[in-house]
C-alpha cells in the first residue's frame, strides 16, 4: 500500500470518527441505569446529548446500536440554545436526528411559543410539524390552525385548516391556510382569508398583511368594508390605522349611506379626510327609490364630513350624465348628495323629456328624485318642443326654470336682455302664430310645453307674426342650437366606457 493510500485511509477513518461522534448519543448524567451495551435503561435525572443538542427526561430506554431514545416525564430537548421544546414523551432517532414528542408540546424558540398535543422535529432542517391542532403566541398575537409547518430558522410558518390569528387590539385573521412570519408579523395569503379589525374588514385571496401595523397589500381581488363605505379592486393596499386605501383594476367603492356606487381603473381613499379619487373610465351610479343617476368623467372626487353631514361629489373633465328625465354633459361638475343639488360649468347642455338648455354654468335643484328647478347663468338658452314639434325658445343673461311632475317645464323666469319666441297654438291643436318678445325681464308659464301666459317686468317690445309671414330670423333666436343628436343615453354612455377601456 502506497503512503498516499494509507493517508487517505487515515483521513477517511479520522473523518468517519468525527461524524460518528457528532451523531452518536452520549448519556451525560442518569441517576440509575440499567442494561447491557445495546439497550440501556435509565431512571431519574437524565440527560444525553447528542453535538449541541441535549436531552432531558425522568426516564429513558437508550439503544446505543440504533442510537434510539425513548424519552418519559418531563421531557426536554434543547437544540444549540436556540429552541427549546417539551413534553410528556418523546421518541428520538439521533442517525436522522428527529424528535416527536408528544403530550402537552411546547416549542419555544424565542420569537414565538407553540403549544400542541403532538410534535414531530427535524433538527437538521429546523422543520417543526404538527397535524392536530396548535396554538401560537408571540408578543403581539395569537395563533392557531390545525395542521402546521415552522421553520425555526427563518421563522416562516404554514398553516392550514381553520387558521386564526388575533393580535392584542382585537383584530382577527381567518383563512384556512396561510403563510405567517414571526419576525415581522406578515401574514401571506394563499386562499381566502377574512380580516377583522375594530371597525373595518377586509376579505381577499393572495396578498400579505402586516399584523402588527395592519397594513395590508393584496395582489388578488380584494374588498375592505369600512364602516360607511366599501373599497374593492383586483389589487387593493390598505392601511387600517389611517384608513388609506388604494385600488387598481376594476375599482368599485360604494357608498351605503347614500347608495352611491363609484367604479374606474383606479381608485384612492382617506377615511380621515373624507376624500375618495376615482378616475380612468369613471362613473357614478346613485341608486335612487324609482331611478338611477348615471354620472361618468375622467376623474370622481367624493367627498364627506362626519362633522357636518356634508356629502359631495365632483366631476371633472369630460363629464356625462344621465337619468331617465335628465341628461346632459359639460367640462366639470359638483354635485351636493346630501341637498340633491347638482351645478354644472364651463357651457353645460342638459337635457329633460322635451326641453333642451344651455349656459355658462347651470344649476339643478331635485326634490323626490326628479328635476324641480333649474338655474342658468350666463348667455342663458333654453328651447322647449310643444307637441307639434315646433321650437319655442327663450334667453337671456340668467334664467330660473321650474318643473312639474316628470321633469315638465312650467315656468321660465327671464333676467337681463330677455328674448323668447313661443307658437299660439288653439284648442284644435292648430298654430295661428308666433310671438317674438324682447324685454330685460320676464316671467313665462308652460302646459304642455306650450306658452300659455307672459308676464313682462319692465316694458317688452312685441310682435305677433302670422305663419304666412314667417322667416328663419323670426322663428330662431340669435344662437339658435337644438342639439338632440347629442343627447346622452344609457347606451351612449355605455358605450363610450367600453371604447375608453379598448
Amino acid at each position: 500500500m502506497t503512503l498516499k493510500k494509507i493517508i487517505f485511509l487515515l483521513i477517511f477513518i479520522f473523518s468517519s470518527l468525527g461524524i460518528f461522534a457528532q451523531n452518536q448519543i452520549f448519556i451525560i448524567h442518569s441517576d440509575s441505569l440499567k442494561g447491557n451495551n445495546e439497550f440501556k435503561e435509565l431512571m431519574g435525572r437524565v440527560s444525553l446529548q447528542q453535538g449541541t443538542t441535549i436531552l432531558h427526561c425522568k426516564q429513558a430506554i437508550f439503544n446505543s446500536l440504533t442510537n434510539n431514545v425513548l424519552a418519559y416525564g418531563n421531557v426536554k430537548i434543547i437544540q444549540a440554545d436556540t429552541v427549546t421544546i417539551t413534553g410528556d414523551t418523546a421518541v428520538y432517532n439521533g442517525d436522522m436526528r428527529q424528535a416527536f414528542v408528544s403530550g402537552k408540546v411546547k416549542l419555544d424558540d424565542h420569537t414565538i411559543v407553540l403549544n400542541t398535543p403532538k410534535l414531530n422535529y427535524d433538527l437538521n432542517s429546523r422543520f417543526a410539524t404538527y397535524d392536530a391542532g396548535a396554538r401560537i403566541l408571540d408578543k403581539k398575537s395569537t395563533l392557531t390552525s390545525r395542521e402546521g409547518i415552522y421553520n425555526t430558522v427563518s421563522k416562516n410558518f404554514t398553516f392550514k385548516k381553520n387558521v386564526r390569528v388575533w393580535d392584542k387590539e382585537g383584530g382577527l385573521l381567518k383563512a384556512d391556510s396561510l403563510k405567517y412570519n414571526t419576525l415581522s408579523k406578515e401574514a401571506y395569503f394563499i386562499c381566502p382569508t377574512q380580516i377583522i379589525n375594530k371597525k373595518d374588514t377586509v376579505y381577499t385571496s393572495s396578498g400579505f398583511y402586516n399584523t402588527q401595523t395592519k397594513v395590508s397589500n393584496f395582489t388578488g381581488r380584494s374588498t375592505a368594508i369600512m364602516e360607511d363605505f366599501t373599497l374593492t379592486g383586483d389589487t387593493l393596499f390598505y392601511d387600517s390605522p389611517t384608513k388609506i386605501g388604494v385600488a387598481r383594476g376594476n375599482v368599485e367603492f360604494v357608498s351605503k349611506k347614500d347608495k352611491v356606487i363609484l367604479t374606474g381603473d383606479h381608485g384612492r381613499y382617506a377615511g380621515k379626510s373624507g376624500i375618495t379619487r376615482v378616475f380612468g373610465r369613471a362613473l357614478m351610479r346613485n341608486i335612487l327609490e324609482k331611478d338611477t343617476l348615471y354620472l361618468t368623467a375622467d376623474t370622481l372626487v367624493s367627498y364627506e364630513s362626519k362633522k357636518d353631514s356634508v356629502r359631495k361629489l365632483y366631476a371633472y373633465k369630460n363629464v356625462l350624465i344621465y337619468k331617465s328625465d335628465l341628461s346632459g354633459k359639460c367640462d366639470s361638475l359638483g354635485y351636493d348628495v346630501k341637498d340633491s343639488v347638482i351645478h354644472f360649468y364651463q357651457k353645460p347642455i342638459l337635457w329633460t323629456p322635451d326641453s333642451q338648455s344651455t349656459a355658462d354654468s347651470i344649476s339643478i335643484f331635485m326634490a323626490n328624485q326628479s328635476v324641480k328647478q333649474m338655474r342658468l347663468r350666463g348667455h342663458s338658452f333654453v328651447i322647449s318642443v310643444d307637441s307639434l314639434g315646433q321650437f319655442n325658445q327663450m334667453k337671456g343673461r340668467r334664467m330660473n326654470l321650474h318643473f312639474k311632475a316628470e321633469s315638465k317645464l312650467e315656468q321660465a323666469i327671464v333676467e337681463g336682455n330677455g328674448e323668447s319666441v313661443y307658437y299660439v297654438v288653439d284648442d284644435k291643436k292648430k298654430t295661428t302664430g308666433l310671438n317674438r318678445v324682447e324685454c330685460s325681464r320676464m316671467n313665462l308659464f308652460l302646459v304642455d310645453n306650450q306658452v300659455k301666459k307672459i308676464k313682462f317686468i319692465t316694458r317688452p317690445e312685441a310682435k305677433f307674426v302670422p305663419p304666412k309671414e314667417w322667416k328663419d330670423d323670426l322663428q330662431n333666436l340669435d344662437g339658435f342650437n337644438y342639439r338632440v343628436k347629442e343627447k346622452i343615453t344609457l347606451p351612449l354612455l355605455t358605450e363610450k366606457l367600453k371604447v375608453l377601456k379598448k
